[in-house]
């Protein structure tokens, strides 16, 4: 099957309601296709074997997956011209409430932080833009020719309405007993890619994350490597990096304890993770959804995993779209810094959606 031939079957199932999802592996130059045969879904109870997982991260609400054995599943090649994303800034109007709201999001986090009772708090806000026509063959050839070191994705079901992004991040990947994840943390907009520079502030939150993985996987894994952290580039942005691998002891442990022992992470919630969790959900004023969740596929033929955390995503609803962006607080955060860092966070999802503006 083509790309052209791909992208009418899900508008296909887009306009009649039935669930399917369209991706890209980071690096890859292939898209994949998957079309659920009905409209019926099953919930990923006590497994998250075998099918395309959309999570949200809040475990106790519903997630959903399509199953792979109840799906029709394509594959083609990426022919798109990649796209430069432009050096200008595409504007989003913030009100002045919006700031505000945030900087004091933020400023009651470093607070709670310097009581001592959290190290890390990762907050976060959504931005709500209308668009002037949503288009599903706009935004898939906006979305795929962009950002191809990131995982990148169409997701819908009538249930949740329809999800994008762009993710940099993996939360598990594994081929038979071998796993591989990520600690992912730190941002900063980057002009030169040869000249970054990481301060203290990055560097002990990046380790805060690397120190609570190792931590969740310690009793789940007979190996752990841990790679020197490196700079990843992500857009016009730049995060540190650490790579986690090692061998799960999968006789005592499948995939569904071992994704709920990762998620989440400091590097999307904070640590303590239940302080976090709970200062979340008192203060941020918004329901995250799938935002900062996550999904992938996972594929019991090929005994592999691919699941990645749901950054740099869009949620669109007929011709609105909700953009989200947040940032990981520390005592030495400053308010006015993280409200720029959501703002930076969101312009690699608004240049997808420039076709439709």
């Amino acid at each position: 099957m083509q790309y052209p031939q791909l992208t009418q079957k899900a508008l296909g199932c887009f306009e009649n309601n039935v669930p399917f999802v369209l991706f890209s592996i980071p690096g890859s130059n292939s898209i994949t296709g998957i079309f659920q045969k009905d409209v019926h879904t099953s919930l990923p109870n006590e497994s998250l074997e075998d099918s395309f997982i959309f999570s949200p991260f809040n475990l106790q609400q519903e997630n959903y997956r399509i199953p792979l054995e109840n799906s029709d599943s394509y594959n083609c090649m990426l022919n798109l011209k990649e796209e430069e994303i432009s050096p200008q800034t595409i504007t989003i109007d913030e009100t002045k409430e919006d700031k505000q709201a945030h900087l004091t999001l933020v400023n009651n986090a470093i607070d709670k932080i310097q009581t001592g009772n959290i190290q890390k708090v990762v907050v976060s806000r959504k931005k709500e833009i209308s668009l002037q026509g949503f288009q599903l063959q706009k935004l898939c050839d906006s979305l795929f020719s962009q950002n191809p070191s990131a995982f990148r994705y169409v997701w819908y079901h009538p249930k949740t309405a329809l999800w994008c992004g762009a993710t940099p991040e993996v939360l598990i990947k594994t081929k038979d007993n071998a796993f591989t994840t990520m600690a992912l943390a730190g941002t900063q907009k980057i002009e030169n890619t040869s000249i970054i520079f990481w301060g203290d502030k990055e560097k002990n939150e990046q380790q805060w994350v690397v120190d609570a993985i190792v931590d969740s996987l310690l009793d789940k894994t007979t190996a752990l490597n841990i790679s020197k952290t490196k700079s990843h580039i992500a857009g016009n942005l730049a995060h540190l990096r650490t790579d986690i691998k090692g061998v799960l002891n999968t006789s005592r442990y499948g995939l569904k304890k071992v994704v709920e022992a990762l998620h989440p992470t400091p590097a999307v919630c904070g640590t303590p993770t239940k302080r976090a969790q709970d200062f979340i959900y008192k203060n941020e004023n918004y329901d995250r959804e799938f935002y900062t969740g996550f999904l992938g596929i996972s594929n019991a033929e090929q005994n592999s995993t691919d699941l990645f955390v749901n950054l740099r995503c869009i949620k669109i609803d007929q011709n609105n779209a909700t953009l989200f962006a947040g940032g990981g607080i520390t005592k030495d955060s400053n308010a006015e810094d993280e409200w720029l860092e959501t703002h930076n966070k969101m312009q690699t999802m608004i240049q997808v959606l420039q076709p439709l503006l």
